[in-house]
């Protein structure tokens, strides 16, 4: 099924469906999230994000029966508690959930040889003028691109 064009579409419809079989609800807001409450105000929910699920609820027996339901169902490898997501550094502890994303921005800094920059605490020194350099290198616009895409997530998320 992977790199075919209809595949994402083909997991979905068949991923969609389990959750279905199983009792889940589907957000009406946001169709990769699935609900399931059991009666007794106990509710599991998961996140589907391609073919990686996060879930989480209030409950350790809905837990256990909701993973094994999915190994019964699918080949699934369980991670265990979460500890990095999408960029996202996540940190479990009994007090709380912390999260950052010091490790994806060190990551963007590799990636775009930046990792050796001047460090600054805003983005503009105030009071700079800026001209332009007629003699100056085009930037590459696709490397541009690529990288402002990054730091809009990373602001986004």
């Amino acid at each position: 099924m992977y790199g075919l064009k209809q595949a994402p579409r083909a997991w979905y419809s068949k991923i969609e469906s389990y959750f279905a079989q199983e009792k889940f609800q589907k957000c009406h807001h946001e169709h990769t999230l699935f609900i399931k409450e059991d009666g007794n105000k106990n509710v599991l929910i998961v996140s589907l994000y391609v073919d990686d699920l996060i879930f989480t609820g209030s409950n350790e027996v809905m837990f256990e029966e909701f993973k094994t339901s999915m190994k019964r169902k699918f080949s699934m490898t369980d991670l265990g508690k979460m500890r990095y997501f999408l960029g996202v550094e996540v940190k479990q502890f009994d007090d709380g959930i912390f999260i950052c994303q010091q490790k994806y921005a060190k990551e963007l800094l590799l990636r775009f040889k930046m990792d050796q920059c001047n460090k600054v605490c805003s983005p503009m020194v105030h009071g700079n003028k800026l001209i332009r350099d007629e003699n100056g290198k085009l930037v590459d616009a696709t490397n541009y691109r690529q990288m402002t895409g990054c730091l809009m997530y990373l602001l986004a998320t």
